[in-house]
């Protein structure tokens, strides 16, 4: 299993804290910040990390960006958490029930449709390296 909060930590500084209640997560780009809820489960903030990994290394600015930043970043984030292998597998087993894949995985239902959007989009693989990667240059 990836090490999220290590990947994030080479993006930004991460900081748990009390967060307004429909607030998961957020990225503070004046900052370079990475903001988690303290109410997550390990697998909510793996999965809220990963998509604000994606924030940070776009230097996004603003709460709750436009839909297509939005969608970008859940796709990186379902990227990262996603083995290939092991969704093809759980797709098999599980008859494509997202909420029985996403338990398998170990990741939240929303990631598994990033997930299934990218692949049938093949915008997830375009770039040829992982969206993590530190060898992203940052903006």
């Amino acid at each position: 299993m990836i090490d999220v909060e290590t990947i994030a930590r080479k993006w930004a500084n991460v900081y748990e804290l009390a967060l307004p209640a429909d607030l998961e997560g957020g990225y503070d780009a004046a900052n370079n910040r990475i903001l988690i809820s303290d109410r997550l489960t390990p697998i909510q903030r793996r999965c809220v990390l990963a998509h604000e990994i994606s924030h940070a290394r776009h230097h996004d600015v603003g709460c709750k960006c436009d839909s297509a930043t939005e969608r970008r970043a859940d796709m990186e984030a379902a990227r990262m958490l996603v083995n290939q292998l092991e969704y093809q597998s759980a797709e098999i087993i599980f008859d494509g029930d997202e909420c029985a894949i996403a338990r398998e995985l170990n990741v939240m239902p929303w990631i598994i449709r990033a997930y299934k959007t990218g692949c049938t989009t093949a915008w997830l693989h375009k770039e040829g390296r992982e969206p993590w990667d530190s060898g992203f240059a940052r903006a």
